[in-house]
């Protein structure tokens, strides 16, 4: 848990602290200030202003003890809306949330050439905030997730494969120009574990990875209750030193062997739900490619938990347990981590969750 620190110039840390806080359930300004570190008197300004602005609400809570109720905080969800932008190989999901993940509205839109998706992108943002008579002075940010590598701080995507006609792209920059609203960036990986960690299956974890298998292998990791802002890209893992030559440079890395296309390839199967249909030893074969990778990460981060997200979610109980198999013959330490599957398949929500992410920290 992040401690608060009791300084004016702290006050915007402080609050967002508390607003954290609150999000994982109602609580008491006496637990908020016990918490944050903060004492009672700080929070009672912060928490007054906060109500004053509506971002917070204060209601009795429930008590099966005998005497007074206690009174709780909670986070106004109709506060703040996000919009969240997911651009993918296929189409582009794109729409509007409340603070608390619910969706207001949703369009799926054809993708195509970077100019004619902005131009369809802006048309539907007027369209959704019309339809949905949202405030626009209430949209607090727009989060765009597209195929990684992507440069967060310039705000381009840099060179995903099988993505041609968007390398190089400064979406940041146009998105802003277009829907006169602040835009931010990041890669799918790093929003699927975000997602995770506010509406799915790491939401008690603080130290966890989700990896993802569908044209590559997609990674993203949460430290310590913090996103992993640097590097992290599992599917490069090389798993096979003297294996296949990748496009990275690199020989035996993991996307070459695990993602699904890879996976399928030779096989009469035209997805990774065929090959499960059938419990084909493909299912096997997967799980050792993804537990090598797995034990590799996590002698170095010991994560508590690795969620299976994408394709890996269809009947995943047969690949959780050959993988379960692999990491006990093979891991170094006893404490193994959980193995799970995702929660979250809204690619809206996953989006969104970006900008729901940056609101709380």
């Amino acid at each position: 848990m992040k401690r608060a620190t009791n300084s004016p110039l702290m006050r915007e840390k402080n609050e967002k602290i508390i607003l954290s806080i609150i999000n994982k359930g109602p609580v008491s300004r006496t637990d908020v200030a016990k918490k944050a570190g903060l004492t009672k008197a700080a929070v009672t300004i912060m928490v007054d202003d906060l109500k004053k602005r509506n971002i917070i609400i204060e209601e009795m809570g429930t008590s099966d003890a005998v005497g007074r109720k206690p009174v709780m905080l909670f986070l106004n969800d109709k506060a703040f809306y996000m919009v969240g932008i997911n651009i993918t190989r296929r189409d582009i999901t794109m729409g509007i949330v409340d603070l608390c993940g619910n969706i207001v509205i949703k369009d799926v839109l054809p993708i195509d050439s970077p100019n004619n998706s902005f131009e369809m992108i802006e048309k539907t943002f007027k369209e959704q905030i019309l339809k949905s008579g949202i405030d626009i002075s209430k949209i607090y940010k727009i989060s765009v997730v597209t195929p990684g590598p992507v440069d967060v701080k310039k705000g381009i995507i840099l060179n995903p494969p099988n993505f041609k006609k968007w390398h190089n792209v400064s979406i940041v920059e146009k998105l802003t120009q277009k829907l006169g609203a602040d835009v931010i960036l990041a890669n799918i990986s790093s929003a699927t574990a975000i997602a995770e960690k506010y509406f799915g299956a790491a939401k008690d974890n603080e130290n966890f990875v989700t990896i993802q298998a569908d044209e590559g292998i997609g990674s993203g990791m949460v430290i310590n209750d913090n996103l992993f802002k640097g590097p992290c890209e599992l599917g490069h893992t090389s798993i096979k030193y003297d294996g296949v030559k990748c496009e990275c440079g690199n020989y035996g890395c993991l996307e070459k062997y695990a993602s699904i296309s890879n996976i399928l390839a030779g096989t009469k199967y035209l997805s990774w739900q065929e090959a499960v249909d059938n419990d084909d030893v493909i299912i096997e074969k997967e799980a050792e490619y993804l537990s090598t990778a797995i034990i590799s990460a996590n002698n170095i981060f010991a994560f508590d938990k690795i969620v299976l997200c994408g394709d890996l979610t269809y009947e995943p109980e047969k690949i959780i347990k050959f993988i379960v198999e692999n990491l006990e013959k093979n891991m170094l330490f006893n404490n193994f981590p959980q193995i799970c599957a995702g929660k979250v398949k809204s690619k809206l929500l996953i989006a969104a969750s970006m900008a729901i992410h940056h609101f709380f920290t």
